[in-house]
C-alpha cells in the first residue's frame, strides 16, 4: 500500500515534524508542504523535509493521494470542504488534531463527495512552537489514535491505519467518542490545570519557582491559538473532567481542614503508586 504524493497542510511543529518523518519513512513518495508562511516553506525546503512548498492549497493537493491536516482544529471544517472541491476523487485525508467527535459530526452532515476522511491523533508534541521546533524523530516513539466509527469505510480506514503504523511506534483503534473522553482527562485537563495554576500563583513569587513547579506547568506554554479551539471543541468532556478534578481538590481540602493526617497520607501514597504505573 503505497502513497505516491503526500501533502502536509500546515508546517508548524507537528506538520514540519511529520514532513521530515515522511521523507524518512516514505522515501519513494513526493512530499509537498502547504503553508501561508513563506519562512516555514523555506525552512522545510532547506532541511529537505519536503520536495516542494506552496502557499496554494489547490496546488498542494492537486496530485496528492494522501493529505494530512496539521493546522488548528477549528480550521478543519472549512479546509475539508475546500479540499473536497479540489482533490482527485478517492483522495484520503487524515489529520493530527486532538478533538474528533466534532469534526466527524461535521463530515457526516456535509457528506463529502470526492475525499475520504479518517481522523487520527498522534499523542506527541511539545510546548515549543513553529517549524523551527520541528523534530524529524518526534513521531517515532509516540502512540497514535486512529478513529473508526460506523461511517468509516473499511478501505479508507485500512489505508490511514497503514500510514500511521509506518509513522508511529503504536496505533490504537478507537471511536471518536472514546477518543475525546480519553484525551479530555490525559491531555486537555492537565493543560487546563497548568493554566489555572499559572493564574493562581502570585507573580512576585514566580522567581522562586523550582523544577517541580516548572515541570507541572510546562504545558501552559502551549500556543493559545491552538489550545483555545481544542478546549472549546471538546468543552463538554473537558468540563466533566474539571468537575471530577474539583471533587478531588475538595477531598484534599477536607483532609486538611479536619487535620486528617492518616487519610491525607493514604491519598498521597495512592497518587504516587498510580504515577509509578505510567
Amino acid at each position: 500500500m503505497k502513497f505516491k504524493t503526500i501533502a502536509i497542510v500546515g508546517l508548524g511543529l507537528m506538520g514540519g515534524s511529520l514532513a521530515a518523518t515522511c521523507r524518512r519513512k516514505f522515501s519513494e513518495a513526493h512530499i509537498i508542504g502547504v503553508s501561508r508562511n513563506p519562512k516555514s516553506l523555506q525552512w522545510a525546503l532547506k532541511k529537505k523535509w519536503i520536495h516542494k512548498g506552496t502557499s496554494s492549497l489547490a496546488e498542494g493537493i492537486a496530485n496528492a493521494d494522501l493529505v494530512v491536516l496539521c493546522s488548528p482544529v477549528d480550521t478543519f471544517g472549512p479546509m475539508l470542504v475546500a479540499i473536497d472541491k479540489m482533490a482527485a476523487r478517492g483522495t484520503l485525508v487524515t489529520d493530527v488534531g486532538s478533538v474528533k467527535k466534532e469534526i466527524l459530526k461535521f463530515v457526516g452532515k456535509r457528506q463529502l463527495k470526492r475525499i475520504q476522511f479518517v481522523g487520527a491523533h498522534p499523542m506527541v508534541g511539545s510546548h515549543r512552537q513553529g517549524i523551527q521546533a520541528a523534530d524529524p524523530f518526534l513521531y517515532d516513539e509516540g502512540m497514535t489514535f486512529v478513529i473508526r466509527d460506523r461511517g468509516t469505510l473499511t478501505r479508507s480506514f485500512s489505508r490511514a491505519e497503514h500510514f500511521w503504523k509506518k509513522i508511529s511506534h503504536h496505533t490504537i483503534r478507537v471511536s471518536a467518542e472514546e477518543h475525546d473522553r480519553i484525551v479530555s482527562e490525559i491531555s486537555h485537563l492537565p493543560h487546563a490545570i497548568a493554566v489555572c495554576l499559572m493564574q493562581t500563583v502570585r507573580k512576585n513569587y514566580l522567581s522562586f519557582a523550582g523544577s517541580g513547579f516548572r515541570d507541572v506547568t510546562r504545558v501552559a506554554l502551549g500556543d493559545a491559538s491552538i489550545w483555545e479551539p481544542i478546549l472549546r471543541a471538546n468543552q463538554s468532556k473537558v468540563r466533566r473532567a474539571l468537575k471530577a478534578f474539583r471533587r478531588r481538590l475538595d477531598t484534599l481540602d477536607r483532609f486538611l481542614a479536619k487535620h486528617d493526617g492518616k487519610n491525607l497520607r493514604k491519598y498521597l501514597f495512592e497518587a504516587a503508586r498510580r504515577r509509578k504505573q505510567i
